[in-house]
């Protein structure tokens, strides 16, 4: 036995002396330049390509099986230019050689300086690799492993000393697009890498940039954990720095800085980042998250972003845009937000989402489906809005334009965007608590938004306002080419008065109110709607006042001017009183018209028809007034004279400048051939009655009179 041990041991040192002499011989007997041209020869074979090693090829083998390559250049794709598609000044790769034997894979620290790398496509959209593909390349497609399955025969073990790359740069040139892209002074260093074992790494590089016009500096740092098995790579402390400028940057400058930990399993198909922390343009924003699937058919991420308080001024001011000009000057001056979300392949959604802008806070959840064709379904609920204050500021003496809750929210002042809507699905609701849009107040707001194939609807739509209820439905249909817009709107029990106060800064009308409209429009802005509108109206007021006039002045007045007398004094109010004022009204391609406006008051009975052109704002209208009681209660001796005579008042002018003219002498005229024809009618029968007596004269007088 123990002789056969001592022929054993004398093999193996043998072996290991031949081994050692060998890799001291070998790199004298074998001069590897000898073989750059048959090398060239095949590449060219093969590809078609030139490959050019202009530097000395180093050959070592032991302790280490190593290789340096000097200068060497791979010619570019017919049609690309002269520059080479790849480059390099020198790289150095050593494998030390008994740890092979035991399936190790130990390396020295791997070095490539001076990279040129020249990618593009041409003006047809072919790339300067093409025709590098062939069946080897197809095959080790089609053998490739999925993710999370593991190579066959793995090496054991895998030691790299590190990786040094210096002076390197990457060009991709498009011209099909006329875009280009350049990374250059790249350098990458990183400690020495060997599963289990954490190492450090550092990325630096400048970039240039077309399509957007953008140039920069790049940094990433951090602290990188490959598993034993190769499956799980962690990145703990990864921080990500840019530097931005040019025409496509937003602002022209951006500065950028992420730090985060990234743990990915490729075997269990997980993703964990704990910590996300990322600042630029004044925001800092703040999270986490958590995927399963990763890299499979199904992967699912959730997680958790909070954007702590910034100013939305600020932020449009670093985007190079000017802030919009506001009603509020202090507007757009803080704003928060923190959401749960989720997402998976197919969808995104905000489980849990709070905002905040200036003094309204908002909460609910978002979720799209399919990106392909997105789907938006959403609920959200605000405490308060005044959109006054965002709208821009009015011109003195401009009033504002009028508007519902439902009309608020389908509508702008601007053209439809009829494009985006015939593309837009959505489904959701919307609750605020109180509401001010062109000073016009309301509170507990609710109204369900739904949008398919063009047809956008607002239904159910419901609010309080002015101490009354409002309900709409609103539809908005751009299947067609021309857009067709849809009003069904009610009020009921609303205080009028208020109401045009806040509206207008004037109270023309008061009492409490019911106004039911149903309209049809087309068109794809304001003025086509407001020229295209036809459908129907029905209102009543009780116990009001209509503003501005007074019916009952305006009479005494007339009156005086006949009989030559000066205008009596009048220290009423400009108004006239009503118990009761309503009616019906047809709209036809945008004017108004009514026929059948009723309004009673103790003293008068009204009724008036004429048209009002929305389009024109103008007014032609003709009031019928009978008096019907004592003046006195307006302030004034009474006319008895004009007791149930109707009296015309013309209405004129525009919205904004009413006038009223009151036709007195026709009035008066007929007053007066009324009397006139009593004292005919009394003449002629007491004349008649003395010559053919009572019932005769009675008989002949119904037949001349009647």
């Amino acid at each position: 036995m123990g002789k056969l041990l001592k022929i054993l041991l004398g093999v193996v040192a043998l072996a290991a002396g031949l081994l050692i002499v060998l890799a001291v011989v070998l790199p004298f007997l074998i001069d590897p330049n000898d073989y750059k041209d048959q090398i060239a020869a095949t590449v060219r074979e093969k590809t078609g390509r030139t490959l050019s090693i202009d530097g000395d090829i180093s050959l070592s083998v032991f302790p280490w099986l190593g290789l340096d390559i000097g200068p060497t250049r791979l010619s570019n794709a017919q049609g690309f230019g002269e520059q080479p598609m790849a480059s390099m000044q020198k790289v150095q790769v050593r494998v030390k050689l008994l740890p092979l034997l035991h399936k190790q894979l130990e390396m020295d620290t791997i070095r490539l300086s001076g990279l040129r790398l020249q990618l593009g496509k041409d003006a047809g959209g072919r790339s300067n690799w093409d025709d590098l593909r062939g069946e080897a390349g197809e095959k080790a497609q089609l053998g490739a492993s999925h993710p999370g399955q593991a190579a066959g025969n793995p090496l054991a073990g895998l030691a790299i000393g590190g990786v040094e790359v210096s002076d390197a740069s990457v060009l991709w040139d498009d011209r099909s697009t006329g875009s280009r892209y350049e990374l250059n002074g790249l350098t990458f260093t990183s400690g020495a890498i060997e599963p289990g074992e954490p190492f450090d790494l550092e990325l630096h590089f400048g970039m240039n940039a077309t399509q957007p016009a953008i140039t920069g500096q790049a940094d990433l740092s951090g602290k990188v954990l490959i598993a034993e098995s190769l499956q799980a790579v962690t990145l703990d402390g990864a921080e990500l720095k840019l530097d931005l400028q040019g025409d496509g940057v937003p602002g022209g400058r951006l500065r950028l800085s992420l730090v985060t930990d990234i743990a990915v399993d490729l075997e269990r198909q997980t993703l964990e980042m704990p910590k996300l922390a990322l600042e630029t343009l004044g925001l800092r924003v703040s999270g986490k998250a958590s995927g399963t699937g990763i890299g499979g058919a199904d992967p699912r991420i959730s997680g958790a972003l909070e954007v702590a308080e910034f100013a939305p001024r600020e932020l449009i001011k670093a985007l190079g845009q000017e802030p919009p000009v506001t009603a509020d000057g202090t507007v757009l001056g803080k704003a928060g937000a923190a959401l749960q979300w989720e997402a998976s392949g197919n969808h995104a959604a905000a489980t849990s989402l709070q905002f905040q802008l200036d003094d309204t806070h908002v909460n609910g959840r978002l979720r799209v489906d399919n990106f392909a064709s997105p789907a938006l379904d959403f609920a959200l609920q605000a405490d308060q809005i005044d959109l006054d204050r965002y709208l821009p500021p009015l011109a003195k003496g401009t009033p504002a334009a009028a508007a519902t809750p439902a009309t608020t929210a389908a509508g702008g002042a601007a053209a439809l965007p009829v494009g985006a809507l015939r593309g837009l699905n959505l489904t959701g609701t919307v609750k605020l608590g109180a509401l001010k849009a062109y000073n016009l107040r309301s509170t507990n707001i609710e109204f369900t938004l739904k949008s398919r194939d063009g047809l956008l609807r607002v239904h159910p739509a419901v609010a309080r306002m002015y101490q009354g209820q409002y309900s709409g439905d609103v539809s908005l249909d751009v299947r067609d080419k021309t857009p067709r817009l849809s009003l069904n709107e009610h009020v009921q029990g609303i205080q009028v008065g208020p109401l045009l106060k806040d509206l207008s800064g004037d109270e023309k009308l008061t009492g409490t109110g019911n106004v039911d409209v149903r309209l049809l429009g087309s068109g794809a802005t304001p003025e086509q709607l407001r020229r295209t509108l036809n459908g129907n109206a029905a209102f009543s007021f009780t116990d009001g006042s209509v503003k501005g006039v007074n019916i009952a002045s305006l009479l005494r007045t007339a009156q005086a001017k006949l009989q030559g007398q000066p205008p009596p004094a009048d220290d009423q109010p400009n108004q006239t009183d009503f118990s009761e004022l309503k009616g019906t009204a047809t709209v036809t391609d945008g004017v108004v018209r009514n026929n059948d406006l009723s309004a009673m008051s103790p003293l008068l009975r009204i009724s008036g028809e004429g048209e009002v052109s929305l389009p024109a704002e103008t007014i032609d209208y003709l009031l019928t007034t009978k008096i019907v009681g004592s003046l006195k209660g307006q302030g004034g001796k009474a006319l008895d004279e004009l007791k149930g005579v109707a009296i015309p008042v013309r209405i004129g002018g525009t919205f904004s400048k009413p006038t009223y003219t009151p036709d007195l002498a026709a009035a008066l005229g007929d007053v007066a051939t009324e009397k006139a024809k009593e004292k005919i009618e009394k003449k002629t029968q007491k004349l008649l009655k003395d010559k053919l007596g009572d019932e005769s004269t009675k008989q002949l007088l119904k037949g001349l009179f009647k």
